[in-house]
């Protein structure tokens, strides 16, 4: 995540998101915001975070007013700061934020910071700039992925983990397939919670795990969700 991309569309997904499932379930969030500069991370001229059409369709408005309304303070570039964000509510009072960027020569150990940060919370929400790992990824663009060994650390911490995965120029229904079915290798077992596709350019994704005997009422939350909004469908 970066700071320019806070209040955009796909963010305004993400915090709806995050608000019906900690409602839905009493579930304390967690925020691993893995936090990267562009200036170290992307190539020039990169305009991502400027998608910001939640404001004027009403598709999106009438997903949660009150949300919009606390997200219009970053519509403002000058803004776009941490310390603004945590200011305007946006999250549970209660929420656990993990913002130290995401490290690039010892990435073990901000990662273990970041679990031990995270301690007390009951939900932990993965945010990287893309998505889970890639071959194609290089020394420069690494902290844009989340490892799909730091999110089975969090689910063997016991806690309940959602993690977000642009599909850019493939078939989202695919794109999500795929990340599950690595993370149910990795788990052992079929992964059955619904992925969350939110319809939007690029189409935005949220894979979700949980501990064994929490899966049935965390899909039942994530299935509540896409009831009734508008650009949000489920992949089974």
């Amino acid at each position: 995540m970066q700071e320019r991309y806070l209040g955009d569309s796909h963010d305004y997904a993400k915090y709806a998101l995050l608000r019906h499932i900690s409602g839905a379930l009493g579930a304390r969030i967690g925020l691993n915001w893995y936090l990267t500069h562009g200036a170290l991370v992307d190539k020039a001229g990169n305009n991502d975070g400027e998608k910001r059409h939640h404001f004027a369709s009403r598709k999106w408005t009438g997903w949660e007013a009150e949300l919009l309304e606390q997200l219009a303070p970053l519509q403002l570039f000058a803004d776009r700061q941490l310390g603004k964000f945590y200011q305007l509510g946006i999250l549970p009072s209660e929420t656990i934020y993990f913002d130290v960027p995401v490290a690039t020569s010892d990435r073990s150990a901000w990662h273990q910071s970041a679990r031990s940060a995270l301690s007390a919370a009951d939900l932990i929400f993965v945010d990287p700039d893309n998505g889970f790992e890639v071959p194609s990824m290089t020394r420069r663009t690494k902290p844009k992925y989340a490892f799909y060994r730091e999110v089975m650390d969090f689910l063997s911490d016991n806690k309940i983990v959602v993690a977000i995965q642009f599909a850019r120029q493939c078939d989202p229904t695919l794109r999500a397939l795929a990340v599950r079915q690595r993370l149910s290798l990795l788990v052992g077992c079929d992964i059955r919670i619904p992925v969350i596709r939110a319809r939007m350019a690029p189409n935005l994704l949220f894979v979700t795990i949980a501990p064994e005997g929490l899966e049935v009422s965390v899909a039942g939350a994530i299935t509540a969700f896409a009831s009734g909004r508008d650009k949000i469908e489920l992949i089974a």
